[in-house]
């Protein structure tokens, strides 16, 4: 009997020491405020299994703070919610010494006991992180906080849904996804499963909204959602919380929820909207919200009532919105609604996103000056704004912006970035004559956000002086390269002027500008110049009247440079042409058995034509297509480019030399794409560079024999900023290839943003 007593006494002794260290951690996670400089507040959050003893005799956890340092950090919270579950909250100061990314992270012996999807779950520790980027250029940042608890329930068969109604309080772009729950000393847990489902069960990127259709088995389940936070594009944070959720035997039925979704609003307008409930069973309902709208530390959404209970629960969602509301990602709104069903309660989920979007600009209005436009607005009224950007188009449309829809539509050229908000004028200089534009106007927020776009803005201006039309290669002789230049004369001719009148064409080289034709014609093949030899030939025409009065001049208009490189495996041709017409689409001409076929037709100014074979020469030509806006010009403008001959590698490079320019540069100083710079592999092999910006008149702006370029944004001759918009670049290097030096030829485009 003595033996049995030993027995029975080692039994019990064994069970309470397993219960009491091994069987309490049920669901987790961190979270942080940002306090000032490089100290963070971190909060801690548990849910333990109640009868464990292991749960109260966890004063402290400690945790790792990514730096090197750990610390047991004070458990300040410590509240029984029933049904055995026990919250634990622990707070903690940390400072951190410099910018960095820090992984934060607690562990715990261990899970609770019988989790399915995590093998043996009673002798795996509960571990979790936080991930933190102290960057200053990005902003200090405060993580996202989890507005529903990480427990909960649902039922054999029925769908089951849940959402971490995720809080950001800085509004920065959220996306979830499903990770790996963790043990050990951080690794994904060996023989860890998602949870078995009929259907599904997947986590929606956007909204964060859990859906599993449907659980199959009953028991308890852990699963761990990541929840990412970016700004400008860059990942700041991130959240993992991992969660538990108990699925029992039931027979009932979610609860339905009465709601329209979405809303879009202008910030300083009020939302107003009724939220009900009901239950296919007859069952009570409890009726709550939560989100973003209802933490906002300024004028915050509220419910009336704040919760509400019965078979037809109702609330009214209020929100008075201000210009501190908007920013560039949706608002979401979190309804829940709970049956009081037994012995299983089941909730369901809506989740509504709401817009507050910033205001058009008021009073925008175009006026001709001369060649120049005169814009003017009514001052902006959020003072909040960042910067005001200016858009142009030629042709006047006049399209009204849809119920939610914020910025500008495809199609318009950014001509200005004003950074100072309360300006409320702009001259957009030296046009074309005789062209229809439409101006639009729109705001930008610091996190991104774009108001309504303005009202169409749309002028004419007229039409009084010559129009470059064509600059083109010799259709009839394309070998050649000669240039067929032409212009159209004005149609709108002030009385001052007196018949017959003269022309006088200028080309521009590099620096070298000359005129090389002057008489009464409007077409004039220049057949001193070949334009395959060429990277950059522009051209521009003056007219005047019989007594020799300047009458006008021209934009300049560029030819079609068309540049063909060779790899081993494509001939990728790029070309540029900056003239004052609109270009609406470009044809690519290959030579196939001593004649040239169309091979393909593009929008882009871009074409790789991989029907090649290695070790064969190819050549090419291409056909742009334009026209003005304006009634009485030639249609279509159509210009040639000279031909170009590429030859095909012979097989592909063990180690490639690549060499790779930006198409947008932001040269505000934040350390992001300040610079017209390329991404380089293999800088030591280049030999020699060659680089020439220019702007859509043909002026140069920037010339550098660096093969960095570095350009900043800035005129060469005024030293001044350029305005926004788009410049073109032509690069030519010369590397040691793999054999022999090689050339590599670079045209296209840049955007410049301020």
């Amino acid at each position: 009997m003595m033996w049995r007593k030993l027995l029975l006494f080692s039994v019990l002794f064994l069970c309470f020491v397993f219960t009491a260290k091994a069987t309490h951690q049920r669901a987790a996670e961190i979270t942080y405020t940002w306090l000032g400089g490089n100290a963070y507040e971190f909060t801690l959050t548990c849910y333990t299994y109640t009868p464990s003893p292991a749960g109260l005799q966890r004063d402290s956890l400690l945790v790792q703070w990514g730096d090197g340092m750990e610390e047991y950090i004070p458990r300040v919270v410590l509240q029984n919610l029933g049904d055995n579950y026990t919250l634990n909250i622990y707070k903690q100061i940390h400072n951190f010494t410099s910018s960095g990314t820090y992984t934060i992270s607690m562990e715990d012996a261990n899970r609770n006991y019988g989790v399915i999807n995590v093998p043996n779950s009673v002798m795996v520790p509960m571990h979790i992180e936080t991930e933190l980027v102290i960057n200053p250029f990005l902003g200090y940042n405060n993580s996202v906080q989890l507005l529903n608890a990480p427990v909960d329930k649902g039922c054999v068969g029925k769908l089951y849904l849940h959402n971490p109604s995720a809080y950001d309080p800085d509004g920065d772009s959220l996306s979830y996804r499903l990770v790996t729950c963790k043990g050990q000393d951080g690794m994904e847990i060996a023989g860890y499963t998602l949870p078995q489902a009929s259907q599904s069960f997947d986590i929606d990127p956007i909204t964060g909204e859990l859906r599993w259709d449907v659980p199959v088995l009953q028991g308890e389940y852990n699963v761990a959602i990541m929840v990412e936070e970016w700004r400008h594009g860059v990942k700041i944070s991130s959240v993992v919380r991992d969660m538990q959720i108990l699925i029992s035997s039931c027979n009932n039925d979610l609860p339905q929820i009465q709601c329209d979704d979405p809303y879009c609003l202008v910030a300083g307008e009020q939302l107003s909207f009724v939220i009900s409930a009901s239950d296919p069973n007859g069952n009570n309902v409890s009726l709550t919200a939560s989100g973003a709208p209802l933490e906002l530390p300024i004028s915050p959404a509220i419910l009336n009532p704040e919760t509400t209970f019965g078979l037809q629960p109702q609330m009214e969602f209020l929100w008075n919105t201000t210009y501190a509301h908007i920013r560039n990602t949706p608002y979401q709104v979190v309804i829940r609604a709970k049956d009081d069903d037994v012995p299983v309660s089941l909730t369901n989920l809506k989740t509504v996103t709401i817009n507050v979007m910033a205001p058009k600009m008021q009073n925008f209005a175009a006026e001709v000056q001369g060649h120049d436009v005169a814009l003017t607005w009514t001052t902006y009224p959020c003072p909040n704004a960042s910067a005001l950007f200016i858009y142009r188009k030629a042709g006047c449309d006049g399209y009204e912006p849809d119920a939610c829809e914020t910025g500008i539509r495809e199609g318009y050229q950014l001509m200005a970035t004003l950074n100072d908000v309360s300006t409320t004028s702009y001259i957009d200089p030296d046009l074309p004559q005789g062209v229809e534009y439409e101006y639009r106007i729109v705001a930008q927020f610091p996190d991104g956000a774009l108001s309504i776009v303005s009202d169409a803005a749309c002028v004419r201006l007229k039409n009084d002086s010559p129009l470059m039309t064509h600059v083109s290669n010799d259709s009839i002789d394309l070998v050649s390269g000669h240039v067929i230049a032409c212009w159209a004369r004005p149609k709108e001719i002030d009385e001052q002027y007196v018949a017959p009148y003269s022309y006088a064409l200028t080309r521009i080289l590099g620096d070298e500008t000359s005129i090389v034709y002057e008489g009464t014609d409007t077409t004039f093949l220049d057949a001193t110049v070949d334009m395959a030899e060429y990277t950059l030939l522009i051209y521009k025409v003056e007219m005047r009247d019989a007594g020799q009065q300047l009458m006008g001049t021209s934009t300049t208009a560029s030819a079609v440079m068309l540049t063909a490189n060779g790899s081993y495996d494509a001939a990728n041709l790029s070309w540029t042409e900056a003239v004052p017409w609109l270009v609406d689409s470009t044809q690519v001409f290959k030579e196939v058995d001593n004649h040239f076929v169309k091979v393909a037709s593009v929008t882009s100014m871009a074409y790789a034509d991989t029907d090649v074979e290695s070790d064969e020469t190819y050549r090419y030509y291409v056909r742009t297509f334009g026209h003005y806006t304006m009634e009485g010009i030639l249609q279509p403008l159509v210009n040639y480019s000279a031909i170009k001959t590429v030859r095909i590698g012979h097989e592909e490079p063990v180690e490639e030399f690549s060499y790779v320019l930006p198409n947008v540069i932001t040269p505000n100083g934040d350390g992001y794409n300040d610079l017209f710079e390329p991404k380089v592999t293999g800088l030591s092999l280049i030999t020699s560079a060659k680089t020439v910006i220019f702007n859509r008149w043909g002026n140069i702006l920037c010339d550098t024999d660096d093969p960095l370029i570095r350009w900043d944004g800035k005129s060469k001759q005024t030293k001044m900023d350029c305005p926004a918009g788009t410049y073109f670049f032509v690069t030519d290097i010369t590397y040691i290839g793999t054999t022999a030096e090689e050339q590599l030829h670079l045209q296209g485009s840049v955007t410049l943003i301020r």
